[in-house]
């Protein structure tokens, strides 16, 4: 069955709209998808009512934490009633998304500071609604001739340790953990092989309840998947899996869809989720 639990929207940084993401993955022919926007769930009720009959979509976030680097975790089966505007869930990630604004007006005081001019007004017509993320001001950059890709953008600019990255409001990830149980969601470390010293992390994740791992995603080479698969099974976390969709690739080529999750993740999740009042 194809499966793909690691997608975004244009309800976070991605460039499709929860519509065109459920069109474009019936027609790669999945069956099962999580959209798991930044700190944002507002694209899943959307695509949950498009896809209906059609597609299973898991109503999942990634949450973005900070140890000593950048650490994201997702979750996933969220309750839908955390998903509605009012509840207390949902109340925590507008502050999120709030302080991810005024990170977006820090970032562009710090180019100026290094004669690199771009228009804080400009990436918010970028996110068109959504919460200012990194890769919109990435955009802006490219757009304005800085870098010549967003990823030149991260390197030179505005990634970690670069002149103009501005953390994020520190949230532990086992902060992030304790949120997502409380509203019946399963927590997933994402992109291990981004973490620094993920064997490490995971081991105490494991200490207050972390669900799974990612084992299958873009930047997990076999090395790397093959030490998550040995850290699942001795500590019984769930492996999962997804492509980290954003946007087609420059060569109009589309990963959604092409990195599945180990056998029987969906399944495992659900049974995980029972734990928090699914």
């Amino acid at each position: 069955m194809s499966i793909d639990l690691h997608m975004h929207t244009t309800a976070s940084d991605g460039d499709l709209t929860p519509e065109a993401l459920v069109t474009l993955a019936l027609k790669r022919g999945l069956k099962i998808i999580a959209i798991t926007d930044h700190d944002n769930t507002d694209g899943n009720r959307e695509a949950q009512r498009i896809a209906a009959g059609k597609l299973l979509v898991i109503p999942g976030i990634e949450l973005g934490a900070e140890d000593h680097g950048l650490v994201d975790v997702l979750g996933y089966y969220i309750r839908q009633e955390a998903l509605e505007a009012g509840h207390p869930f949902q109340a925590w990630l507008t502050e999120l998304r709030e302080d991810r604004f005024h990170r977006g007006e820090r970032m562009v005081q710090r180019l100026a500071d290094i004669g690199v001019d771009i228009s804080f007004e400009r990436i918010l017509a970028l996110a068109d609604g959504a919460p200012i993320t990194r890769p919109h001001v990435a955009r802006a950059l490219v757009e304005a001739g800085y870098a010549e890709s967003t990823k030149e953008a991260f390197n030179r600019y505005i990634g970690e340790g670069a002149p103009a990255y501005v953390a994020r409001k520190r949230l532990l990830p086992e902060e992030a953990i304790e949120h997502l149980h409380s509203v019946g969601a399963c927590a997933v470390l994402a992109h291990p092989a981004r973490v620094r010293n993920y064997e490490t992390l995971i081991e105490r994740l494991v200490t207050v309840g972390m669900d799974g791992v990612e084992v299958v995603h873009p930047d997990n080479n076999e090395t790397v998947r093959l030490n998550l698969r040995g850290l699942a099974k001795r500590y019984d976390l769930v492996m999962t899996g997804g492509s980290d969709f954003h946007h087609p690739n420059s060569d109009g080529t589309v990963n959604l869809g092409a990195y599945n999750p180990p056998d029987g993740a969906v399944e495992a999740l659900r049974e995980r989720a029972k734990r928090y009042g699914l």
